[in-house]
């Protein structure tokens, strides 16, 4: 028989998405209920919590608010208090408890410096290459006949009087020794296949506290569905919040501590570029943070902008876009806890800050999102969701196709799109356009990059590179580049032989574009769309 608690939890489950003025006060009681009794079951205070950060991000008044944030205190207080309770969260990011992870050497870097965390090596996977090989690379020339001893973990650390709290920072720092060959340092970082763990003493590094200070609650009385969504996309942004650089790297720690709590990595937001972090302030208690990448882990000729989106300060969303010119490649990602709220308004806040940020003329899906290799996709019917808001398929057929399953959906009840159909949309790109741009402009400038390598330089890549650096560099009346710059010269350099640029204007351009794209992906952006618009 079911107890108090998992009555009213059921209960609230029910109703915790249903914004209606009839049920706030049944919400409320059900909240005052089980704060009356004691948390015990795991599954169920953590769906109880989810429950609770929904309701604080998404408040219908202040009652309902208060009373949500004084339960996610009880459970922080009970797991601070409760060593037992503690350990039985481990895996759960609730406040003070352990996280069992894989994450990349750089993430790391940034977990070992955060004052509030301990992080440590829980063990070394079977399936990982044998760090021996790793270090002989790393060590001084003099301890390098330790790596060839045949010594097992515990005894090579040993003899280099490593002790085991020091034995991470240590593999991390080796490793950093290779931060100038960074896919090099991936590559022997992910093979080490390290099973690590982290434990803080901040709250704040919880998915329970770990929002943007000081926010001003918009509360709410309805889950927004409808709405005229190209009025939104083009509404006028305003300009990104005035930050100190205190307020800048607070942001950047918020932004990666959302992921590092979720289990999740993105490059933007692993190799993040402070200086390139803005903000916007939106409607609805909506703030828009957009990001690029340190100058090692840029696109070529593309910017990889990620983004959080928050809600009343708490990060609901996250993902990106690919953006090359006038086009951008979108990619929407909601936490599970958040899923229940006003998705199609997220995503038009967030088309609208990257359309109005680059000046897009077209923004395409790309067939993961809405079910190629994603099961979840095509059961919830993802297609549809994107169709209601512009964007339909590249290829023709397909999009005629979709032109029949609207009439089929609005002539016919209960009617469905069943699996086959809406796997058949996986078969093309979707798009949402503004103005003529070509989607595979991209393509046909990498391939004849290509063909030019091929025929000119007979498949030499290293004579190629030097050629056209040292053509590109008279043509800037010998310009010179720091090392920094010397990736985006590359491929501005093969781009302007395989198109045989001669224009001084489109030369400016150029000349531009390798020393913006280092650190301002705005503005490189900005040179490349109206290189490509010249071309």
């Amino acid at each position: 028989m079911k107890n108090h608690f998992d009555i009213s939890l059921n209960k609230l489950k029910t109703i915790i998405y249903i914004y209606d003025n009839k049920l706030i006060n049944e919400k409320i009681s059900l909240i005052k209920c089980i704060s009356q009794l004691p948390l015990k079951k795991k599954e169920n205070v953590i769906l109880y919590h989810d429950m609770l950060l929904f309701i604080v991000s998404n408040p219908e008044n202040k009652v309902i608010k208060k009373l949500a944030d004084k339960e996610l205190l009880r459970i922080t207080d009970c797991i601070k208090n409760d060593h037992n309770f503690k350990i039985k969260f481990t895996d759960t990011s609730l406040p003070y408890t352990k996280i069992q992870i894989q994450f990349s050497h750089d993430i790391m870097i940034w977990i070992n410096s955060y004052k509030q965390c301990k992080a440590s090596i829980n063990s070394f996977d079977k399936s990982g290459v044998d760090i021996n090989k790793i270090l002989k690379l790393t060590l001084p020339s003099l301890e390098q006949d330790l790596t060839t001893m045949g010594l097992n973990n515990d005894d090579l650390f040993k003899s280099l009087q490593i002790k085991k709290s020091q034995q991470l920072s240590f593999i991390l720092n080796e490793l950093s020794k290779l931060n100038d060959f960074p896919l090099v340092k991936d590559y022997l970082w992910e093979s080490l296949q390290l099973n690590l763990e982290i434990e803080s003493t901040d709250m704040r590094f919880s998915k329970t506290y770990n929002l943007l200070p000081k926010q001003t609650t918009f509360y709410q009385n309805e889950i927004l569905k409808k709405f005229d969504h190209l009025e939104l996309i083009h509404r006028l942004l305003p300009l990104p919040k005035a930050m100190s650089n205190k307020e800048t790297d607070e942001l950047s720690s918020i932004i990666k501590k959302s992921l590092v709590l979720t289990r999740r990595e993105t490059d933007p937001s692993t190799y993040m570029e402070n200086n390139t972090l803005r903000l916007y302030e939106l409607e609805r208690g909506i703030s828009i943070a957009i990001f690029g990448m340190n100058a090692n882990r840029q696109m070529p000729l593309q910017s990889y902008i990620g983004y959080t989106l928050f809600k009343n300060g708490y990060p609901v969303a996250y993902g990106g876009s690919w953006i090359f010119g006038r086009i951008g490649w979108f990619g929407l990602n909601i936490f599970e806890t958040f899923r229940g709220g006003e998705s199609g308004y997220i995503m038009c806040q967030l088309l609208r800050v990257y359309k109005q940020v680059f000046n897009l003329d077209k923004i395409e899906v790309e067939p993961y999102q809405y079910g190629l290799g994603n099961p979840d996709g095509i059961k919830s019917g993802a297609f549809w969701f994107y169709y209601r808001y512009g964007f339909i398929p590249i290829d023709e057929n397909l999009c005629r196709l979709a032109e029949s399953e609207t009439k089929k959906i609005k002539n016919t009840p209960n009617y469905r799109t069943n699996d086959k159909t809406l796997l058949k949309f996986t078969e093309s790109n979707i798009a949402l356009s503004f103005g003529q741009t070509k989607s595979e402009l991209l393509l046909e400038i990498i391939d004849k990059v290509r063909n030019v390598i091929a025929k000119k330089f007979n498949g030499n890549r290293d004579s190629a590179i030097k050629y056209c650096i040292n053509e590109i560099t008279k043509k800037l009346n010998n310009a010179t580049f720091s090392e920094n710059e010397k990736p985006s010269l590359i491929e501005v350099a093969l781009m302007s032989n395989a198109l045989n640029i001669i224009d001084n204007q489109q030369l400016i351009l150029l000349d531009n574009m390798i020393k913006l794209k280092v650190n301002n992906p705005y503005l490189y952006n900005k040179n490349l769309s109206l290189f490509l618009d010249s071309i």
